[in-house]
């Protein structure tokens, strides 16, 4: 059977489609408070949300277990629109772009709190595990949220990472074990608790531990041999505990305080074209944070919110074999931030709704070099909202702002920034009894470069320009619920601009490049969905189905030579499927994702293209309740097929695995 047709009989065999939708005839005027989403037996998450003025998609619990996703970037790879760029193995880094923006126009939060790397702008998602998050939620456009921080809003697109708020019912306590075993010696553990501490405070704490030699076999391939290899350096050892207070101080008032603790060390796999029996640098984090936030509702048309977060990372990068004086590189650094943010929102009428948000933001970065800058730089952001929400029509708008102040210890610091974005969003019901919308949005935003664009040794400039970026885009929802059947379809077309692209370019020498503001680049977009899932019955299945096309092009030079070529690791057409069935028996999954070829370099050469691919996965589960606990025990086949294949050019993806889990909640 060739790959195309095992593909199609893969994408045939999981088809019917999934999930949920508000009851036909329920509307609802306030669509500002936002809930942990937990996971329940019988319903099932919206995912397309019907009444949202851009396209969101929302992974419950139930969808991260069917997808076997270990980390927070495997779910993500089965949301339309959204391009995973991961370098393989449970340590490579992974960072996701949205409708072609690139990693750094796309916020990351936890639990509403937005995470900030300001040294090189980019999210590791596979930092987060799959384990932690009650939901994770993906928002390509403004978000109807009016209780949103400005710092998130200020983003062209945001992920939003949700943990699960303990629901103790009439137990004094709830905890939960779970262990898991897979291939190339992986191993994880969890321990979670819960409790009461009096009548209106919960105190969860959390701790996870994994390790993994991930020394996976792939194939080299050299001209017209090829050598079977074991991945080397690829070991990672890491730790992650957490602890959050939950306190009802009154009716109207909520607390949650959250202390985060993450460490890891792993090796750096190289290159395999450059011999990859060589690889040994090394690489620790160290990453601690307290955050807080506030909700009170005073009044019946006052909500307010308050969020506060300080936090630390140390970041090590060990090179013991480098042609230097030293005859090695061992960097260190040291970021610190302080962030407070402030949201008022006021309800004028049962129909319109204005909000005001004001963040602060201080960032300061440390190293080890004698060249070091040491920058400081306080960032600002403000953002006033309105909506008007009536049974049929939901408008938005809102207007954001971002300012900085930029200082060094050594050497002049980079200029000071400030612009004005503004943000417009629609949905109109155009057909109650079907459950029918039109929604169309524009989002203009832009990123400021990190610091290591202006600041890192021999490549950084200090006048470089923030990248501007534009997105419009439209399309329609439909979602209703017909015999038991809940049923959600989305589709949306877009067009992103992205000016000022911050782009590395050979400087004086080939050897020596530097950060230049070159790049135009236009995406013309489409991605859609359909979710299908069975709210009743003692048999319940359901699926999901994803597309995406984007045709991303380099419009920076029309006489150069990457002009209209596609992005580099930007596929024009991809895919995804999911579909499980919960029994009184036991459970069963089976999941896939397709992507068409793409290019590892932005002049599409046939030397630079790279394969299409798939990777096919199941898993079956079964619940067991006893006197005192239950138990679950989960069977998982990740890449079925044993297809081969790379997302980033020379570095190889594993090829087939299993894992065993098993869990335990008392």
């Amino acid at each position: 059977m060739t790959r195309s047709n095992t593909f199609i009989a893969c994408l045939t065999a999981i088809c019917t489609l999934c999930l949920p939708v508000e009851a036909q005839g329920q509307i609802f005027f306030d669509t500002i408070r936002t809930e942990n989403l937990q996971e329940v037996p019988v319903t099932a998450e919206r995912t397309a949300g019907a009444r949202s003025v851009s396209a969101q998609k929302i992974a419950d619990t139930r969808l991260m277990s069917a997808t076997g996703s270990l980390q927070v970037s495997d779910v993500i790879k089965y949301f339309s629109g959204a391009t995973v760029k991961d370098y393989g193995g449970v340590g490579g880094l992974k960072t996701v772009s949205v409708r072609g923006l690139g990693a750094s126009h796309t916020a990351v939060a936890y639990d509403g709190i937005i995470i900030t790397d300001n040294q090189t702008g980019q999210i590791d998602l596979g930092r987060f595990s799959a384990s932690q998050a009650g939901s994770v939620r993906l928002v390509s456009g403004p978000d109807n949220d009016m209780l949103q921080t400005a710092a998130m809003a200020a983003q062209a697109a945001s992920i939003t990472v949700s943990s699960v708020r303990p629901e103790l019912g009439g137990k004094k306590q709830d905890t939960k074990a779970e262990l898991k075993y897979g291939s190339f010696n992986t191993l994880s553990a969890l321990a979670n608790t819960a409790f009461r501490a009096g009548e209106n405070n919960t105190i969860q704490a959390q701790a996870e531990w994994l390790t993994t030699e991930g020394a996976y076999p792939y194939i080299q391939k050299n001209a017209e041999h090829s050598t079977a290899k074991t991945r080397d350096n690829s070991d990672v050892h890491r730790l992650r505990a957490e602890a959050a207070w939950f306190s009802t101080l009154n009716s109207s008032t909520d607390l949650t305080v959250r202390a985060y603790w993450y460490q890891s060390r792993q090796g750096l796999p190289a290159n395999i074209l450059y011999n990859d029996e060589a690889a040994d640098e090394r690489l620790w984090n160290r990453e601690a944070f307290v955050q807080s936030s506030l909700k009170s509702t005073p009044g019946d048309r006052l909500t307010l919110k308050v969020n506060a977060k300080y936090g630390m990372t140390r970041t090590r990068y060990l090179n013991p074999r480098v042609n230097n004086r030293d005859g090695f590189t061992d960097n260190r650094y040291i970021e610190q931030e302080g962030y407070l943010s402030g949201v008022a929102l006021y309800r004028f009428t049962d129909y319109l709704t204005a909000s005001a948000a004001l963040d602060g933001r201080l960032s300061k970065l440390d190293g080890n070099g004698t060249n070091q800058a040491h920058p400081t730089r306080a960032t600002m952001n403000a953002s006033a909202a309105v909506k008007y929400a009536s049974q049929s029509l939901i408008l938005t708008g809102r207007l954001n702002y971002v300012g900085t102040t930029e200082s060094t210890k050594i050497r002049k610091a980079a200029d000071n920034y400030s612009h004005l974005s503004p943000v417009i969003g629609a949905n109109w019901l155009v057909w109650p009894a079907a459950g029918l919308h039109l929604r169309a949005s524009y989002v203009n935003t832009y990123r400021l470069p990190t610091f290591n664009d202006l600041y890192f040794e021999q490549i950084g400039r200090r006048d470089l320009r923030p990248e501007r970026a534009a997105v419009t885009s439209a399309g329609i929802v439909f979602e209703n619920e017909l015999q038991a059947l809940s049923i959600s379809f989305y589709a949306d077309a877009y067009n992103s601009s992205v000016r000022d692209r911050i782009l590395a370019v050979p400087g004086k020498n080939t050897a020596v490049w530097m950060m230049k503001n070159i790049g135009h680049v236009v995406t013309h977009g489409f991605e859609t969905g359909l979710d299908v899932v069975k709210t009743e019955g003692r048999i319940r299945p359901a699926a999901k189905l994803s597309y995406t096309y984007q045709r991303a092009m380099d419009k920076t030079d029309s006489q150069g030579t990457t002009w209209n070529h596609q992005l580099p690791y930007t596929p024009r057409h991809s895919a995804s499927a999911v579909a499980w069935i919960e029994t009184p028996y036991v459970n069963a999954s089976c999941n896939l994702i397709y992507s068409g070829r793409y290019f590892s370099n932005g002049y599409n050469g046939p030397e630079y293209s790279m394969p299409s691919y798939y990777e096919l996965g199941c898993s079956l589960w079964k619940a067991i309740n006893l006197k005192s606990c239950s138990l679950t025990v989960k069977g998982e086949c990740i890449n079925l097929t044993d297809h081969r294949y790379e997302l980033v050019a020379n570095y190889p993806m594993p090829g087939r695995q299993f894992r065993l889990t098993v869990t335990v909640d008392l």
